[in-house]
């Protein structure tokens, strides 16, 4: 007897990629998984695949990619030249503002990154932040304390447990909106109206043949569904 796949089924392409609870750009729970994944769903939609989305903490979200043959690609990252030399960087799916969170009554002045030197601050483990903050990091230069997560971060802020954090303004603005115990001191908080920067987000793929592939496939993905203009160069 022959049975017929449905054309449909026969033709369906499907890729798999990695990410982070990172609200309000990703999550389980949020609607459409974030406002990114559903941009990268759309794109890859739009191409004729099915994309499916593995939510871990941020180092596993990455090392999947090293180890698992079946996920080509993780997201959402900053560009960094050490990550480019492992990965291939997609165009342009957003913007990640990133500031100093800290107490009013105990601010952090700086004028320059090395005005920072002078302050413990916390940093999400495994985080790319800016090229001159990461820099002084790398050197030495800078009191970091590490945490598992930004929300962890802005709970060691609240309890004076470092002097300030860096955190992408929009998480902030979600987690301070969303979680009772950060929004009744949300005055008490501020980023003083300064960035560190304002990062590019980008899909990393496996630098082999696939990766390249499904590079090509998403940015087409993205202009075909009117995304291209993610890619000027306002943010430069």
């Amino acid at each position: 007897m022959l049975f017929l796949v449905p054309a449909q089924a026969a033709t369906e392409k499907k890729v798999v990629l990695s990410t982070l609870e990172w609200p309000p750009y990703t999550g389980v729970k949020l609607p459409d998984n974030g406002r990114i994944s559903k941009l990268v769903k759309d794109a890859f939609n739009a191409m004729g695949y099915k994309v499916e989305f593995k939510f871990t903490p941020w180092k596993r979200a990455i090392r999947n990619v090293r180890k698992s043959k079946d996920i080509l690609g993780y997201f959402p990252e900053y560009y960094s030249a050490a990550r480019a030399h492992e990965f291939i960087f997609s165009d342009t799916i957003g913007y990640s503002p990133i500031g100093v969170l800290m107490r009013v009554e105990r601010p952090v002045i700086w004028d320059s990154v090395a005005d920072l030197s002078k302050y413990r601050i916390g940093l999400v483990s495994g985080y790319i932040n800016t090229d001159d903050f990461d820099k002084l990091v790398a050197e030495g230069k800078m009191n970091i304390d590490y945490a598992p997560s930004d929300y962890s971060n802005i709970k060691k802020v609240i309890r004076n447990r470092v002097r300030g954090a860096v955190v992408d303004v929009n998480v902030y603005n979600y987690i301070s909106l969303a979680d009772s115990n950060v929004t009744k001191l949300q005055a008490k908080l501020t980023f003083l109206n300064k960035l560190l920067g304002i990062n590019k987000l980008h899909v990393c793929f496996k630098n082999n043949e696939e990766g390249q592939k499904l590079n090509r496939v998403l940015n087409e993905g993205l202009k075909k569904i009117g995304h291209a203009d993610l890619n000027s160069d306002r943010c430069k």
